[in-house]
């Protein structure tokens, strides 16, 4: 009976090492893919804060009417979610017109 017992042990020993194994590499892959995003971000904030600057510098346009631009587009889709989601009707949602 012993054998039998320290078998089972065995297997969920081998069981246990190779689930750790797994999780393992997925928080590899997971660690590689926030790296990547956190550069993407990075990168974009980067570029936002650069044309920003350069519309400022062209057309005066002030942070405020931005932000309230950046809402104005938001709210496109009917909810300020601070996520862009296309228009897919085919009526500009400025004046109405079909495109």
């Amino acid at each position: 009976m012993s054998w039998i017992w320290d078998q089972f042990q065995q297997r969920q020993i081998r069981d246990g090492q190779r689930q750790a194994d797994e999780a393992r590499v997925e928080a590899k892959i997971a660690s590689r893919a926030i790296a990547e995003l956190e550069e993407k971000v990075d990168r974009l904030s980067l570029l936002r804060h650069a044309l920003f600057e350069e519309l400022q510098q062209v057309s005066g346009i002030t942070e405020s009417q931005l932000k309230d631009r950046i809402a104005e587009i938001d709210l496109r889709d009917g909810q300020l979610d601070g996520k862009y989601a296309q228009v897919e009707s085919g009526v500009c949602p400025e004046c109405g017109h079909k495109n």
